[in-house]
Formats: C-alpha cells, structure tokens, sequence
C-alpha cells in the first residue's frame, strides 16, 4: 500500500472532479482519500460528490493494489502545475 498526500490547488484551474474519477478507474488498484475518521473511494461518483474536501489544500491518498506506483503517479500529474 502507498500512501501520498497530494495538494490538490496546485493548478491554478481546478481539474473536474469526473477527471479524477476517470483516471482513478483507469488503474487497477483501489485508490481512496482518507480524512479524519473515514475514507472515500475515489472511484466512486457518489462517494467523491459526498465526501470528498476541496477546502483543504493537501489530501491524502492510499494506493492499493497491483499498480499502486503507476496510479500514484497518474493521480501525481493530475495536480500537478
């Protein structure tokens, strides 16, 4: 399991949240964002539009699975400037 905290305003546009959720179910591997005593399943539209934190600059995220580093670095570029 990887785990990275990300910042998230980075760009100076914000990338669509249906990006994120697109690129997260191109990888193999389950990709969450944990915040206090929960986590969101990234894949999931329903779970993001509920749970997911915009306010907070940094995330942090956890890779598990078969593509782990190649899904942290998809998700890496996503935020990237």
């Amino acid at each position: 399991m990887l785990r990275k905290a990300m910042d998230i305003r980075q760009r100076y546009h914000p990338i669509p949240l249906t990006v994120l959720i697109t690129t997260a179910n191109s990888c193999d591997c389950d990709i969450f964002v944990e915040y206090e005593a929960s986590r969101v399943n990234v894949k999931d539209y329903e779970a993001m539009i509920q749970g997911f934190d915009t306010h907070a600059k940094t995330q942090l995220f956890f890779f598990n699975g078969s593509d782990e580093k190649h899904a942290e670095e998809r998700i890496g570029r996503l935020f990237a400037p």
